[in-house]
């Protein structure tokens, strides 16, 4: 659901534009990039405010270049970056990336070896000036805002951590849980969040920060950024937030309002990715969970996905749960073993009926009988919401190769993470999967009238070519 900055004015035309200051700005030609429009974006990721929502890449294994005062370079492994592909009326912008290390001016922060830059990353307006902001999480409890402007993302400042504990950023979610029209930022911890009010400072300090209840500790390590989603569920204009814990732990719904997030009693089975949309258009946010790691009979991760139904206290009791498997009615193919469905969750409105689609990640799919094999696979699957909510009616599933689709060089699954955006603005969502092929890529599916794969083109989005940094193989992570 996009969280409203301020309504563009207007689109200025396109125009190559170079690295400002030292940080990204939007590059390429005319048909490959739209620069800085005059006026602030209504997206909560339009970093140059040109009407178009952009996209934000973090590459944290890779390597970076540092060259010393003596002219000597050192290589520091996992150091990490980030990159933008901007929107525009043809889509992501595919050349023309730049690497935005901690080794350029005006980036906040140093690079080191395993710093892993670039870990977690979420968007927002969070110095209220009408330019979405980047949100950058690193290792070493650091957190970064790289402001946006004219230009795109120019100038930053790391966060400071007032609680001064462990874990400090391990995940990053925006929205405003306050109700005052500011984008707030909750970060996460090794067992626990808080949030942080907006509008943010030059400085990088909140206007203020309040403790989040969760009700019990819950471990924030690999993955958390999947296992919390932002969303509004008991309808009205402040954004919730729902929190699943470590190891399948179940999850909790916490409501936004004037003093914050509020734990409610309402509690959701747990797994490993989350999201939250109104499938059945009654103007309650749903919450779908994915739960990979699910056994069914004796076909151990072949995964599941549960939605609840949104209601003004959290969840309706009065309306069941429903699961989905590879085996629900309409639903193509079968459960087998390490399929892992629901690995990931997105959620779109791919039709424009008004009504949510439930997009939902299968990347065991075509899994080898052998054990020491490596071939390509993994898909997701489209389940149609409607007027009763998810239903495996009409679903369809796109495998990796279906046609339309891009065939990168070498062995490949897809998908390990899933985002729905619109980057030319043309109000068919696009599907983002990374894909982690021989040099690693981020691919752009286009939609149209709720076909997948073929109906519109794919936009294919690979690592920057700078001498100042190396190919990491998790080239993918979004900012979500």
């Amino acid at each position: 659901m996009r969280r409203h900055i301020r309504h563009a004015i207007a689109i200025a035309a396109a125009a190559a534009t170079t690295l400002a200051g030292g940080l990204l700005a939007s590059t390429g030609t005319q048909a490959e990039a739209a620069t800085a429009g005059p006026a602030p974006s209504r997206y909560s990721d339009d970093f140059n405010g040109d009407g178009y929502p952009d996209l934000a890449i973090g590459s944290p294994d890779a390597s970076v270049n540092v060259t010393g005062t003596e002219g000597t370079t050192t290589t520091l492994g996992s150091a990490g970056y980030v990159t933008v592909s901007y929107g525009g009326k043809y889509g992501a912008q595919k050349t023309g990336l730049k690497a935005v290390t901690q080794n350029r001016p005006g980036v906040p922060g140093d690079p080191t070896q395993g710093g892993r830059s670039g870990q977690v990353l979420t968007s927002g307006d969070f110095n209220a000036d009408g330019y979405a902001d980047l949100a950058v999480g690193a290792r070493g409890d650091q957190v970064s805002l790289l402001w946006g402007s004219p230009t795109g993302l120019k100038g930053g400042t790391l966060m400071a951590d007032p609680a001064n504990r462990p874990g400090f950023g391990s995940v990053l979610k925006a929205g405003d849980f306050t109700g005052d029209g500011k984008t707030d930022l909750v970060v996460g911890y090794s067992t626990s969040l808080r949030l942080f009010r907006g509008p943010f400072k030059a400085d990088g300090s909140p206007s203020s920060t309040l403790k989040v209840d969760t009700g019990r500790k819950y471990p924030v390590y690999t993955g958390a950024q999947d296992r919390l989603a932002v969303g509004r569920i008991n309808k009205g204009s402040i954004d919730d937030l729902v929190v699943l814990g470590e190891d399948r732990m179940r999850g909790r719904v916490l409501l936004g309002g004037p003093s914050g997030l509020r734990l409610t009693p309402v509690t959701v089975r747990g797994g490993n990715s989350v999201a939250v949309a109104d499938f059945d258009k009654d103007g309650y946010g749903d919450i779908a969970v994915g739960d990979a790691q699910s056994v069914l009979d004796t076909e151990d991760a072949a995964g599941v996905v549960r939605v609840n139904y949104g209601a003004s206290g959290g969840v309706d009791e009065n309306r069941a749960m429903r699961m989905f498997t590879e085996d629900s009615a309409g639903v193509p193919g079968g459960v087998e073993r390490g399929d892992r469905f629901g690995y990931s969750v997105a959620t779109a409105d791919l039709n424009l009926d008004g009504y949510a689609e439930l997009i939902a990640g299968a990347p065991g799919e075509g899994r080898p009988a052998c054990e020491h094999c490596h071939t390509s696979g993994g898909g997701f699957y489209v389940l149609k919401g409607s007027s009763s909510g998810v239903t495996g009616s009409g679903s369809a599933f796109y495998a990796y190769n279906a046609p339309g689709l891009p065939r990168p060089a070498g062995t490949y699954r897809i998908p390990s993470q899933l985002k729905t955006t619109d980057l030319n603005n043309d109000k068919q969502p696009e599907i983002t999967i990374p894909v982690p092929a021989t040099t690693p890529e981020v691919w752009s599916v286009g939609t149209k009238g709720g076909k997948v794969a073929g109906a519109s083109p794919t936009r294919v989005v690979k690592p920057p070519v700078d001498p100042q940094v190396g190919t990491g193989s998790e080239f993918g992570v979004l900012a979500r």
